[in-house]
């Protein structure tokens, strides 16, 4: 059965996030991997039959794609400013833990000409957002622990997502999101783009054909400094999520850190 292009991506992301557990067994019961010189290769569980991929899925047009949000905190709000420029949008909801902040976005939307939103809030709010009828495309930026929790939840009510990474905590929780996706028929796309840059294709291409002779570790990240926000809005960060560094940075621009360990004799050219 060819494995879905989703499980990749939510691999890809729980990776670079950094938490993938040392026996993905022990969280996947149903999931088995194992390395291959260096990859990891996931034996697909059986699938139901007559389950379709969706890969390269497209849906009818739509004349106006309506759009409900959960998780306002951090990159909501930004997200939400995005969309409201976009035409053949429909804000149509907003959801957050704490009400006012979904409120305060129908602020957002009034600057831009654009009728409120209908808000929801609460442990549960994301279940009454997912449950309306007249929302096409889910948009999740909440906490990591919450993502698959709000993704299963709007696939499950026939809402295509667009999840902030990482889509799943774990192995199992990808392929809960594959086949919910495969079975609906829907989008369950994962919002992080950087592993398709030009550097980082070139990079693996570069891999994948020898340059670095054989990869014993690699290791990747960029630097975010979250200083000011965490003494000028500590409320929008709330928790930390599991993974987040305890140690704040010294301020610094944006700036890419990698670097890895190579054996670098049958190097190709």
């Amino acid at each position: 059965m060819k494995k879905s292009a989703l499980l990749g991506m939510c691999l890809a992301a729980i990776l670079s996030a950094g938490t993938l557990p040392a026996s993905a067994q022990s969280h996947s019961p149903s999931t088995q991997w194992h390395w291959n010189k260096g990859k990891i290769m996931i034996d697909s569980p059986e699938r139901p039959a007559g389950q379709k991929d969706v890969i390269g899925l497209t849906l009818p047009k739509m004349k106006t794609v309506r759009v409900g949000f959960v998780g306002l905190g951090m990159r909501g709000p930004d997200a939400v400013a995005d969309f409201a420029l976009l035409p053949g949008v429909e804000i149509v909801a907003l959801c957050d833990f704490e009400e006012p902040r979904a409120a305060k976005l129908n602020e957002t939307l009034r600057k831009h000409g654009l009728a409120p939103a209908a808000i929801y809030s609460g442990a549960k709010g994301y279940e009454a957002l997912c449950s309306r009828n007249d929302i096409d495309l889910v948009y999740i930026a909440t906490d990591w622990e919450h993502h698959a929790v709000v993704a299963r939840c709007a696939l499950e009510h026939g809402k295509n997502v667009a999840d902030e990474v990482p889509s799943a905590m774990n192995l199992e929780e990808c392929w809960q999101l594959v086949n919910l996706a495969e079975q609906k028929q829907l989008n369950c796309m994962i919002l992080e783009n950087c592993c398709y840059d030009w550097f980082e294709m070139r990079t693996l291409n570069m891999a994948q054909h020898g340059v670095f002779g054989e990869i014993l570790r690699a290791q990747g990240a960029y630097i975010h400094n979250l200083l000011g926000l965490l003494l000028e809005e500590p409320r929008r960060i709330g928790s930390r999520p599991t993974g987040m560094a305890t140690e704040i940075q010294p301020r610094q621009p944006w700036r890419p850190l990698c670097h890895a360990r190579t054996r670098t004799s049958g190097a190709g050219p």
